[in-house]
């Protein structure tokens, strides 16, 4: 069995450090109070699995002064990454921060926030799905010094084989929900049944079904529920680490992959 992770929102609960530093950096740019839960639904509703983009559409939406659907609408076609915002925003004649500059403001912010993150799959029963899987691995829009940070803290490194970090990506049009990553994964680790990605979100998704249409062989994609996800479709769905060790059983005990 190859079981592979995503990270926040997923083996972390982030809604105390990515989250809360995607709301401020918006609001420190903007120079004005934001609705977190509104960007939230913003970053889900156009798809942008990284949260540097999530944050650049932020301040766009603010700026523009649309309707949250009109602005979403507005900004469904095209890529989903900040390519399309800064596009968006040059249409407009709306100024938008240099990249590297939101995402100095959002690092700074999230690692005065990353102390309250927690868990939300337990050391024991990544112990429990590490003596079932042949090989472990995480795909992670983080940086490998985000993850390190938190890996370390948790003691994480020890159930997994291999790492996929944004820094191994070699272009913004190789992330989520492109097939890339995965088939990185495999060049470094083979391939073996059953193979499942667990995500929480659409470009988790889209990158698995990209993915098995491109290539021969078969990833399975298991949804972390939340309440921004209900509508992406997975193979299987589970709201918590109980769920999540029964369907991993149940992928052993199948008879497709004895």
């Amino acid at each position: 069995m190859l079981a592979c992770f995503d990270v926040d929102g997923v083996l972390v609960e982030v809604s105390r450090s990515y989250y809360r530093a995607l709301a401020e950096t918006v609001s420190y740019f903007i120079e004005a109070p934001v609705d977190s839960d509104l960007l939230l639904r913003l970053k889900f509703s156009l798809n942008l699995n990284n949260d540097w983009d999530a944050t650049l559409a932020g301040i766009l939406f603010y700026r523009s002064g649309l309707g949250f659907e009109d602005f979403v609408n507005r900004m469904a076609s095209g890529p989903p990454d900040f390519r399309k915002i800064y596009a968006r925003g040059a249409e407009a004649g709306i100024g938008l921060p240099e990249y590297s500059l939101l995402i100095d403001k959002f690092e700074a912010l999230y690692r005065q926030f990353r102390p309250l993150e927690k868990l939300n799959i337990s050391p024991e029963t990544l112990a429990r799905i590490r003596s079932l899987a042949r090989t472990m691995a995480v795909i992670t829009g983080r940086t490998r010094e985000d993850l390190d940070y938190t890996f370390q803290k948790f003691s994480l490194y020890k159930f997994f084989d291999f790492i996929i970090a944004e820094d191994d990506l070699p272009s913004a049009e190789t992330r989520k929900p492109a097939a890339y990553p995965l088939k990185l994964l495999l060049e470094k680790c083979g391939y073996s049944e059953p193979a499942f990605y667990l995500g929480d979100t659409l470009a988790d998704g889209q990158m698995v079904e990209n993915f098995n249409r491109e290539d021969c062989r078969k990833f399975l994609f298991i949804l972390f529920r939340n309440a921004h996800n209900q509508e992406v479709k997975a193979d299987s769905y589970i709201d918590d680490e109980r769920e999540l060790l029964q369907v991993v059983k149940d992928f052993t005990q199948s008879k497709e992959f004895i």
